[in-house]
């Protein structure tokens, strides 16, 4: 893992290389948001698809009642009411388990989007620590080359 963290490399190399990392992981991240977005935008879809169905159900409910008032033809529209209803219901179902399943994927995603931010943080302050140990070596360096300079010169 440290080969792709620039062991063998300049600073600059190394600090560019972090650069491009976050920005893969910023990019990552950005990524992962707007598919969030989507399944909170297909939620909503769900959430008007299951009211329009409660919608249905309710002028189903209306139409099983005024043909009980007009007694014309009852058993036929009762039972294809009923059939209707149980269609809607199914249906009202399958919305309910599948947005259940949309809330727990969104959960995931969140939680898996936590995670890459607490990596990319950690990735971030390991980088800073290394950047931080190298700018005090080279310090440390350039100090050593001073004095040999300045020896170099009394002789």
């Amino acid at each position: 893992m440290f080969e792709h963290h620039g062991i063998g490399l300049t600073p600059e190399q190394r600090v560019s290389k972090l650069r491009s990392d976050f920005t893969k992981t910023q990019s990552s991240h950005e990524d992962r948001r707007h598919q969030l977005d989507s399944y909170l935008a297909e939620i909503d879809d769900l959430r008007r698809a299951l009211s329009n169905q409660a919608d249905e159900l309710q002028r189903s409910e209306e139409e099983k009642n005024r043909m009980a008032v007009e007694k014309t033809d009852v058993a036929r529209t009762v039972a294809f009411l009923e059939a209707d209803l149980k269609r809607v219901k199914r249906d009202a179902e399958a919305f309910g388990r599948d947005l259940k399943a949309l809330r727990s994927e969104k959960e995931k995603l969140q939680e898996r989007h936590r995670d890459e931010l607490a990596k990319a943080e950690r990735a971030k302050k390991q980088a800073q620590t290394q950047i931080r140990l190298l700018n005090e070596k080279l310090d440390s360096q350039h100090a050593k080359l001073k004095t040999v300079k300045d020896h170099e010169c009394a002789m």
